[in-house]
């Protein structure tokens, strides 16, 4: 029996670059878009980490097929926590204004 060597052109361009092993399925930008969404359920009223997360998630399903049902739990976890601020913010503003006319009113 002869030993058979590989034929380096059987090989894929993947496997050459990564030193011979496939490529894994990461599910990084995933998990990182599930991490967001749920700080911006912890953190309150903040409107930059569930933007975060709905770029992470997004990013995440086009370039990480395995990971999309995680980030899609982030991405959902991100839109409901910044609609929930964006609604809060405005009922807060609306009774400081509200407190500010009935001030100026009852002043005069």
């Amino acid at each position: 029996m002869t030993e058979q060597t590989p034929n380096p052109s059987s090989t894929s361009a993947a496997q050459q670059w990564h030193g011979g092993s496939a490529p894994a399925d990461t599910k990084a930008l995933s998990i990182t878009s599930l991490v967001l969404g749920l700080a911006s359920v912890f953190l309150g009223l903040t409107f930059l980490v569930p933007i975060a997360g709905i770029v992470t998630g997004a990013m995440a399903r086009k370039r990480e097929p395995a990971g999309r049902t995680i980030a899609l739990w982030g991405i959902w976890l991100s839109i409901v926590m910044l609609v929930l601020g964006i609604l809060l913010w405005i009922l807060v503003g609306g009774f400081i204004l509200a407190s500010l006319g009935l001030a100026a009113a009852s002043g005069s």
